[in-house]
């Protein structure tokens, strides 16, 4: 039986002096790579799948030609159980437009930790086959989009057994200590922990996390499968225990919950989250208390998201449409059954080469539902400028504009400012209608090497809805991103 013709590469990678990385040239002889580089597999040339061995070094523990070996050779007969030194010799590049063509394999390169079908399996490309423009541009987003990586380039080779495509990838750390934090509109929280975004190389992920709200101490713990069952499922268990400071009362809540999310043609995302909570009710740090009673329930929340946004580097360019709808079960007297509608719709655009605007809008409406169940808009975190949870309301329309710029862009930290407008209309609990608006100029300085890191400083005048006050808000990374559907909160 003919061997299958797909190879995989590991490169590990030396960082270079400037704070990047150093990549190999593949088929460039006269750029020897930092480290060994391995390839996995044979070609379509009638050896046996079990012809060499996996090493990244020949038994002398000398390289040859640059620390460049295959496993099972391409041309000619195996020497050394299998391991023959690389051509070496420089490769026709195939352009993307020239596709579809068939492609024999592909070679995966910068992989230390990960495992090679995790790569695989986001790239989907059933080789030896035909591969079209479509797939293999999907297939490079969907890289960038999984968050394990902070580069991703890909190039097709034209070599003596056909043409190969080759993906050169530089991998995030996965294992993180988590800082965040969030200060606006008189509230502030401070959250310490750890998880591993790809653990044991498989892109799964366990996390915990303390949480300091005011003079409130909480915490979570929680696992993810990002691949659930193999397929583009994620899957998400957590269990916490948290504060939530309101001007008159304090929530304090113990919650499980499980949340499914199933992905279709990358352009379909639909959930299913289920909720059990335990409430209860103690007075405000500061003001008149007013207590509701103490509650239990269960929320079901099934969702559709329409639309798909790409992560480019530190842009983000597409659009979408979610659906949120909760039903809530509650052993409150007033509203024991309640349900929800939570529409968001996210949209970036990258203009030119540093410029990225990025647009929010939301729309709640909600039956009559217990007080601490209802929605609750301010400077924290969706119009900055604004006291925390200075409206609570049943129904709300809300935008927020961000144009943000990256003047500097490095491996290890990147400068990105901001200017942004947040504005809302809700409908008070006294039937009246009210207007929000503020504007401010920000900064991030974000970590472009690990996920979801940095540090955002944001100051917001306000100008609608209220006296004008100057309002500041600090938190990590973006105030709104697409990730945030896949962030635990």
């Amino acid at each position: 039986m003919l061997a299958p013709a797909l190879v995989l590469t590991l490169t590990a990678l030396t960082p270079s002096s400037d704070g990047g990385s150093a990549w190999p040239s593949v088929g460039a002889p006269d750029a020897a790579p930092a480290s060994s580089e391995v390839t996995i597999g044979s070609a379509d040339t009638g050896l046996p799948e079990d012809a060499g061995r996996f090493t990244d070094a020949p038994p002398s523990g000398e390289p040859v030609d640059g620390g460049r070996f295959t496993k099972g050779a391409l041309n000619g007969d195996p020497q050394d159980g299998g391991l023959v030194p690389d051509a070496g010799s420089a490769y026709e590049r195939v352009e993307a437009e020239a596709l579809p063509l068939r492609v024999e394999r592909v070679e995966l390169e910068g992989l230390s930790w990960t495992k090679p079908f995790v790569a695989l399996r986001e790239l989907q490309l059933e080789l030896p086959g035909t591969v079209t423009a479509t797939q293999w541009s999907l297939g490079l987003t969907r890289l960038w989009n999984c968050g394990l990586f902070s580069r991703v380039d890909g190039r097709l080779e034209r070599r003596p057994e056909g043409v190969v495509a080759v993906v050169e990838l530089e991998e995030r750390f996965s294992l993180n200590p988590l800082f965040s934090f969030g200060i606006g509109g008189g509230a502030a929280w401070v959250r310490l922990g750890l998880n591993d975004t790809n653990f044991l190389g498989r892109f799964l992920e366990w996390g915990l996390r303390y949480e300091r709200f005011l003079a409130f101490n909480g915490g979570q713990v929680w696992f993810r499968d990002p691949r659930l069952f193999g397929k583009r499922l994620t899957g998400l268990a957590q269990v916490e225990w948290l504060f939530r400071p309101r001007p008159e009362y304090t929530r304090r809540r113990l919650q499980g919950l499980v949340d499914v999310l199933g992905e279709l043609d990358d352009l379909f995302l639909f959930g299913l989250r289920v909720e059990a909570f335990q409430d209860e009710y103690s007075a405000p740090l500061v003001g008149e208390a007013r207590l509701p009673q103490n509650l239990r329930g269960v929320l079901i929340h099934p969702s559709l998201r329409m639309g798909r946004i790409d992560t480019v580097r530190l842009r983000e360019r597409g659009a979408s449409l979610e659906v949120r709808t909760s039903i809530g079960v509650t052993t409150d007297a007033t509203s024991p059954l309640y349900v929800q509608s939570l529409v968001e719709g996210l949209g970036f655009v990258m203009l030119g080469e540093r410029f990225n605007l990025a647009l929010r809008g939301q729309l709640g409406l909600s039956t009559a539902a217990p007080t601490e169940q209802r929605f609750y808009l301010g400077g924290l975190d969706l119009i900055r400028g604004f006291d925390d949870s200075s409206v609570r309301t049943e129904q709300f329309l809300l935008g927020n504009a961000e144009l943000r710029a990256v003047v500097f862009d490095s491996t290890w930290f990147a400068v990105v400012p901001a200017a942004f407008v947040d504005g809302a209309v809700v409908r008070t609990e006294s039937l009246e209608t009210r207007g929000l608006l503020s504007a401010g100029l920000g900064v991030r300085l974000l970590v472009p090497k690990m996920l979801r890191t940095g540090l955002r400083a944001d100051v917001a005048v306000t100008l609608v809805g209220g006296r004008p006050q100057v309002g500041f808000a600090f938190g990590v990374f973006q105030f709104f991103s697409s990730t945030d559907r896949f962030a635990i909160r």
